[in-house]
């Protein structure tokens, strides 16, 4: 019978070379997988260990087996190991890894349970069964995990990290500032920590420590693309246009691909009164996310300030084809059939809009076009017409 030693020993270096364990796994930071290279040699490994015979369930080789995404042949081979030696702490704790990674969150979940009653003076099993909790959606049993977990271990950044994330997605966006900050005091330079803490200061209505935050952001990553994209946002809530082109400029040429960057950009461009450039972005957008009903609605604006009505007409009757739902584009089109002198049309579209959302009435009020309109609608009812819901 083969031998299959020799090739387990080069595996098992690998695995150490690469910072992936030879019992408990090391979980990669999400996004930083594991280079080509060493991926084909741990490949080869596990092909010569294949090839020599039987494989012996052995811890080693399922994380060869992990870390190449073998997922489904790394879980067969720890619950093997654990049909042996059920108290075995690594190859439970790797399995709950394993079934992670292959979005099975309630296995995951029982897994790590398992493991914790063995041993609850594990941070990182309490970690990751918050982040299985997370994917099955059970949000207060992932803060709690997450709590545990740096309550074992003060300095547990990813999970102070991960909890901040989930607060602000549950919109508890002061204490999920309070974990980013305990992120930043742990690892200053870690640019999305400051991104993630800018977006909830956004959301509690502090622009300009988010713009803040957001420059940090940008400062320790300068090709963090969402930081700019989302300074650029703050600035032109904030009515700052220029700073907003500015940043949506940098945004684009770090994510050319980024539609919404592009119809964005085109909004602070009408801001500035550039309509011309800002027809170029929406159609750039269009072109980047066909069906992007918004970006044709804002193109229709910028075509109308040109004076090409017919166009305009064109874009915001093609947005509502898309999105037939689309307040802005029915209001849109209401101002211009107004314009055009056509009440009916004008009406159908308005009645609409103030419908799907009824704040729009009192803005057609003040609005030179459709003013004249709501007040001939009513003077027509005052006579006996139909009863509409303007």
């Amino acid at each position: 019978m083969n031998d299959n030693s020799s090739s387990l020993t080069e595996l098992a270096q690998l695995l150490t070379d690469n910072s992936i364990g030879l019992d408990r796994l090391t979980p990669r930071p999400r996004g930083n997988r594991l280079p080509q290279e060493q991926r084909d040699r741990i490949q080869q490994a596990l092909a010569g260990i294949e090839s020599s015979g039987p494989v012996p369930p052995d811890v080693i080789y399922g994380n060869g087996c992990y870390a190449v995404g073998r997922f489904a042949d790394a879980v067969e081979v720890y619950q093997e190991v654990l049909q042996k030696s059920p108290r075995d702490t690594n190859a439970r704790f790797n399995v709950g890894l394993a079934y992670l990674r292959q979005r099975q969150p309630s296995q995951a979940v029982a897994e790590f349970s398992a493991l914790l009653n063995l041993d609850p003076a594990i941070p990182e099993a309490w970690y990751q069964r918050g982040n299985a909790n997370d994917d099955l959606g059970e949000s207060e049993l992932a803060l709690t995990d997450y709590g545990q977990a740096f309550r074992l271990n003060p300095d547990y950044l990813q999970a102070y990290y991960n909890r901040g994330i989930l607060l602000a997605r549950l919109n508890r966006h002061q204490e999920a500032i309070a974990d980013f900050d305990r992120v930043i005091d742990l690892h200053p330079s870690l640019s999305n920590a400051h991104l993630n803490r800018g977006a909830s200061l956004d959301e509690l209505g502090t622009h300009q420590a988010a713009i803040e935050a957001y420059t940090e952001a940008i400062r320790f990553n300068p090709e963090n693309a969402n930081a700019f994209f989302n300074r650029a946002r703050t600035h032109y809530y904030l009515e700052n246009i220029q700073e907003t082109i500015a940043d949506y400029s940098d945004a684009i040429k770090l994510a050319p691909e980024d539609a919404e960057a592009f119809n964005n950009r085109g909004l602070a461009f009408d801001a500035a009164g550039d309509y011309r450039r800002a027809v170029d972005d929406y159609a750039q957008a269009m072109e980047l996310r066909p069906g992007f009903a918004e970006a044709l609605s804002n193109r229709g604006a910028a075509l109308e300030a040109l004076n090409d009505l017919k166009g305009a007409l064109s874009d915001y009757q093609d947005a509502l084809d898309l999105a037939p739902g689309f307040a802005a584009a029915h209001y849109n089109a209401a101002r211009l059939h107004a314009k055009n002198g056509e009440l009916e049309r004008c009406l159908g579209h308005l009645e609409q809009a103030v419908t799907l959302e009824p704040g729009l009435k009192d803005e057609a009020a003040r609005d030179d076009n459709l003013g004249w309109v709501i007040k001939l609608r009513r003077l027509r009812d005052d006579r006996g017409g139909p009863t509409v819901g303007l």
